[in-house]
C-alpha cells in the first residue's frame, strides 16, 4: 500500500547471495522503528509498526513484489525528530542478524548493503539527542517564546496580611517544632541533634536581626517598607526551615562517587551486575557483586510500553530472555510476571530462570550504599529516567555516575550535578573528545582499544575506566596503561590474586567465577555442563576454556599435581590422531588455543584417540608446539564413554604426566624449568567435529 499523499519516503533496496553455492540468498527482513510511533508534520495521524519482507531472486521487494519504500529517519518537523530503523535478517535458516541504519529524506535510493549498519553491540550505539525544558514546555501544548517559559517559572506572590502576622515569637515556635519532628524522624548518628541546634542558633539570630531592622526601618521610612521587609523576611525564615528539614529527612549516601573515587588503587565495577557470572542485569547479579564487596554497579535502563524502567542492555528481549521483540511493546504486568531471563544457556542448566528488575527496586535497594553508574540505553528511555531521578530522587547525584555513549548528550546530567562517564568508540577522534571534554568526569575506553592510544586518553589528564574486563591480564595491561576503572562482568574474580579452590563442584551445574571462555558473553564458547555425572565440555571447535577460579596455583616445596577425569563419548575412527587435553604453567590468563601463536608462553598435555599421550612446551614465536621427552607414551585406545584419569606432576625442575591405570603410560620425570606459571585450562585441542570432545570432571589440585 503506497504512503499518503505528501509523505517522504525513500526506496530501499537490499541484495543478498547465498554463502552455500553463491545464487541468491532466501530469507526474510524483518524492519521495525525504534520508537513506538512518529507523527509527520501535515498528516492527521501517526506512523507505528514496521513489516516483515522476503528476498525475490536474492532482492528484498513487497508483497506485491514492489521495491520497499520506507519513511526517513530525518523528516524536518516529525516527532521524534532523531530514531532509527532495527533490521532482523535471518537468511537461509540461520540464527538472525541485529542491525540498525538510518534513512536519509533527501537520498533518492538507499542500498541496506552499503550504509553503515550498527551492531547492538557493546561498542557501537545510537546518539540520544537530550530535550530541553524549554522543549518540554512546548510539547506539554503551551505557546511563547522562552521570555514566557521562564515567566511560566515565577509563582504568584505571597500573602501580605499573614506577613504582617507572621511574629518573632511564631517564627522560633514553628522552626523549633519542625526540627523536634525531624529529630525524632530522622538522627544518624548525632548528625540530627547538630544540625537542630545550628538550624535553631542560626534561624534565631537571623530572625532577630531581621526583626530589628524591620522594625526600625519601618518607624524611620513608613509602614510600606515595613511590610516589604517583613515579607522578605518571612521567606527568608520559610526557606531555611525547609532546608533544614529536607536535609534532616533526605537520605545521607553512606558512599559517594567523590569518597570512592578517592580510595587508593585500581577501582572495580559490576559490569551488568556480574554478568559472566550470574544472569546479566537481575537481581541476583546485582547481590552476588554487592555480597563480595564489589562497591560500584553498572545498571543499563529501557523502559516498556507503559514507561517503566527495567534494567535491561539490549533494546529487545532476544538476546537475555526467552521472548523477542522491543522491549517498549510489552505492558508493565506482562514484563513483570510473564518475562524470564535465559541465564541458563550461558552459565549453566543449574541456574532457575530469574525474572527482570524494575529500576526501581535497585534504586531502592542500593541507592546511596553503593555507586551506580546509571545508562538509558533506548531514546525514549532517558526523559522517564530523567523524570524519575528528579522526582523521586533528588539525592542521586552524590553517589550516583551518569554513563552515555560519546556520541549522546551529558548537558542535562551535569546541571542536575551528577558526574558522567563518558565511553568512546576505538576511532572517536580528539576533535569529538574536545567537543565533549567540559561535560565529562571520567573517560571510558575499550579493552579492544589500541594501548598506545588508551595512554594518549589518559594523558588528557581525566580518570579513565575500561570496559568489558573480565581477565586478569587484561587488568594488568589496562593498569599498565594509566586505566584506574575497571568495569568487570567478573568483578571478583578480576578484584582477585589469589585461587578460590582446589577442587571442582562442576555437578552443581552452574559457571564458576574464574571461568574464561575465549569469548566473552558467547554461548558457544560457554562451558557445557552434562546432565548426569558431573562432567563438563566445550562444545567449540578447537575450544578452550581458562579455570581461573583455581588459579594461580600454589605449589607446595616439591611443587604440584593436577589431577582429572576425562574421556570421549564418541571416538573418531577415520582420523585417531586427533586429541584434547590440557594446557599449563602458563604466567597469565591469556586465551590459548592448540597449534596458533598465544600471547604467553606454557605447556600442554594431549591424549589421542589411538592413546598416545605426549606433553609439549607452546611458546610465543611459533604456531607448532615443541614435543617434550624422547618419545611417545602408548597407552590403551580410549573407549567411548569411559573415564580416564590423567595426572601432571610439577617440580622445580621437573614436569611428568601419566594415565593411571598402568605403571607404563607415564612420561617419567623430565628435566624442564622454563615455565611455572599458575594458570590452566581445558582444550579441546586438534578437534573440529565437537561430537569427538573431550569430557572433564573431579578436577584436584595438590600440593608435593
Amino acid at each position: 500500500m503506497p504512503f499518503p499523499e505528501g509523505v517522504p519516503s525513500v526506496p530501499v533496496r537490499y541484495s543478498i547471495t547465498s554463502p552455500a553455492g553463491g545464487g541468491p540468498g532466501e530469507g526474510t527482513l524483518q524492519l521495525m522503528p525504534t520508537v513506538p510511533a512518529i507523527r509527520v508534520p501535515g498528516q492527521d495521524g501517526v506512523f507505528t509498526g514496521g513489516g516483515t519482507y522476503r528476498f525475490v531472486d536474492g532482492q528484498l521487494a513487497d508483497g506485491e513484489g514492489e521495491q520497499v519504500r520506507l519513511l526517513p529517519t530525518n523528516v524536518d518537523g516529525a516527532n521524534p525528530p532523531v530514531w532509527a530503523w532495527l533490521g532482523i535478517e535471518q537468511i537461509d535458516g540461520r540464527q538472525p542478524r541485529y542491525f540498525y541504519f538510518v534513512v536519509d529524506a533527501d537520498a533518492e535510493e538507499v542500498d541496506l548493503g552499503a550504509v553503515q549498519q550498527l551492531a547492538p553491540d557493546l561498542t557501537q550505539y545510537l546518539a540520544v539527542p537530550g530535550e530541553s525544558a524549554y522543549d518540554a514546555w512546548r510539547r506539554a501544548g503551551n505557546d511563547g517564546d522562552e521570555g514566557d517559559f521562564l515567566a511560566s517559572l515565577v509563582g504568584p506572590p505571597g500573602d501580605i496580611t499573614a506577613a504582617n502576622d507572621y511574629t518573632d515569637e511564631q517564627l522560633g515556635q514553628a522552626l523549633a517544632a519542625e526540627v523536634a519532628r525531624a529529630n525524632t524522624a530522622y538522627d544518624p548518628a548525632g548528625a540530627a541533634a547538630t544540625a537542630q541546634a545550628a538550624a535553631v542558633s542560626a534561624a534565631a539570630s537571623d530572625a532577630t536581626t531581621k526583626a530589628n531592622t524591620a522594625r526600625d526601618t519601618a518607624i524611620a521610612t513608613a509602614a510600606q517598607d515595613a511590610t516589604t521587609k517583613a515579607g522578605n523576611a518571612q521567606t527568608a525564615a520559610v526557606t531555611a526551615a525547609t532546608s533544614a528539614a529536607a536535609g534532616l529527612y533526605l537520605p545521607k549516601a553512606l558512599l559517594t562517587v567523590d569518597a570512592f573515587m578517592s580510595q587508593p588503587g585500581t577501582k572495580v565495577f559490576g559490569h551488568r551486575g556480574a554478568g559472566m557470572v550470574c544472569p546479566e542485569h537481575t537481581e541476583v547479579a546485582y547481590d552476588y557483586a554487592i555480597s563480595h564487596g564489589i562497591q560500584a554497579m553498572e545498571l543499563s535502563v529501557n523502559v516498556d510500553s507503559e514507561g517503566q524502567l527495567w534494567c535491561l542492555h539490549d533494546l529487545t528481549l532476544d538476546r537475555t530472555t526467552y521472548n523477542t521483540g522491543a522491549l517498549n511493546t510489552y505492558p508493565s504486568t506482562g514484563v513483570a510476571q510473564r518475562i524470564l531471563t535465559n541465564g541458563r544457556l550461558m552459565l549453566g542448566q543449574g541456574w532457575t530462570d530469574q525474572p527482570m528488575v524494575p529500576l526501581r527496586t535497585m534504586l531502592d535497594k542500593y541507592l546511596g550504599k553503593v555507586v551506580l553508574f546509571l545508562e538509558p540505553k533506548g531514546n525514549d528511555a532517558v526523559v522517564p529516567l530523567q523524570n524519575l531521578l528528579a522526582t523521586s530522587y533528588p539525592h542521586a547525584p552524590a553517589s550516583v555516575i551518569w554513563k552515555a555513549h560519546v556520541g549522546t548528550s551529558f548537558t542535562w546530567p551535569k546541571q542536575q550535578g551528577y558526574r558522567t562517564w563518558c565511553y568512546l568508540d576505538d576511532g572517536s577522534s580528539n576533535a569529538v573528545l574536545d567537543g565533549k571534554d567540559s561535560l565529562v568526569d571520567y573517560w571510558g575506553v575499550s579493552t579492544s582499544m589500541s594501548s598506545t592510544r588508551r595512554k594518549e586518553i589518559v594523558a588528557r589528564g581525566k580518570p579513565v575506566f575500561s570496559w568489558p574486563v573480565y581477565r586478569r591480564s587484561q587488568r594488568a595491561a589496562l593498569e599498565a596503561d594509566g586505566v584506574v576503572g575497571l568495569m568487570s562482568s567478573d568483578p571478583v574474580y578480576v578484584r582477585g590474586t589469589t585461587a578460590q579452590a582446589t577442587a571442582s563442584r562442576w555437578d552443581q551445574q552452574v559457571k564458576e567465577s574464574g571461568g574464561t571462555p575465549q569469548t566473552d558473553y558467547n554461548t558457544d564458547a560457554a562451558l557445557k555442563f552434562s546432565e548426569t555425572g558431573g562432567w563438563v565440555s566445550v562444545n567449540r571447535a578447537r575450544g578452550t576454556y581458562g579455570l581461573g577460579r583455581y588459579c594461580p596455583i600454589v605449589p607446595g616445596a616439591g611443587g604440584y599435581r593436577i589431577q582429572i577425569e576425562m574421556k570421549y563419548d564418541q571416538i573418531n575412527s577415520a582420523d585417531l590422531a586427533v586429541h584434547g587435553g590440557l594446557y599449563l604453567g602458563k604466567a597469565s590468563d591469556d586465551p590459548y588455543e592448540f597449534n596458533t601463536i598465544n600471547p604467553s608462553a606454557g605447556y600442554h598435555l594431549i591424549l589421542r584417540h589411538n592413546g598416545v599421550l605426549r606433553l609439549y612446551r607452546h611458546v610465543t614465536t611459533q604456531t607448532g608446539g615443541i614435543q617434550l621427552g624422547a618419545a611417545d607414551i602408548a597407552t590403551d585406545a580410549p573407549v567411548a564413554g569411559q573415564s580416564m584419569t590423567i595426572q601432571i606432576d610439577v617440580t622445580p625442575t621437573t614436569i611428568e604426566a601419566r594415565r593411571l591405570g598402568n605403571a607404563a603410560w607415564a612420561t617419567g620425570p623430565i628435566a624442564d624449568a622454563s615455565y611455572r606459571g599458575g594458570y590452566f585450562g581445558l582444550s579441546n585441542g586438534s578437534i573440529s567435529d565437537t561430537a569427538a570432545r573431550p569430557f572433564w570432571r573431579n578436577l584436584l589440585i595438590t600440593q608435593l
